[in-house]
């Protein structure tokens, strides 16, 4: 009896570990991945998402090269950006997971601070036993 226990056990706690750890590895890859937008770090921001990555944003659809246009554009402006994440949910399938939270962004310019709200859902796909990112859908929260 004591075997079969162990025998059903060993697998339910290496998934259980194995999804603690795909977790961790998905919240840290969404946090990294938004420092590269206070830096303008392309070179990084590809390194954490997929080919086939989009951005849905303000009513548009943004493919890679679209946004690494953006990033590029943008690389001359210097900005501190402090973003807090306020995860609601992180489901984990197979090589597939999908996370929700709320973002807020303080952004400081010129010396001048803006802070900005979003809720935003995102699929990330694992490849080469690396999670990247898929596709962000951010929505602005208005200030009420």
């Amino acid at each position: 009896m004591k075997y079969i226990l162990i025998f059903f056990l060993v697998p339910f706690s290496f998934n259980v570990f194995s999804q603690e750890k795909d977790s961790i590895a998905i919240v840290n890859l969404i946090i990294d991945d938004y420092t590269t937008m206070g830096t303008w770090n392309l070179k990084r921001h590809l390194e954490n998402t997929t080919k086939s990555y989009l951005l849905i944003e303000k009513g548009e659809v943004l493919n890679l090269k679209m946004e690494s246009d953006y990033y590029k554009r943008n690389a001359h402006r210097v900005i501190d950006r402090k973003n807090y994440f306020d995860f609601k949910h992180l489901r984990i399938n197979g090589n597939n997971a999908y996370a929700i939270y709320n973002l807020k962004s303080d952004i400081t310019e010129n010396g001048i601070l803006k802070t900005y709200t979003w809720i935003e859902s995102v699929i990330f796909k694992k490849v080469k036993r690396k999670w990247k990112i898929e596709l962000i859908h951010s929505t602005p929260i208005e200030k009420k």
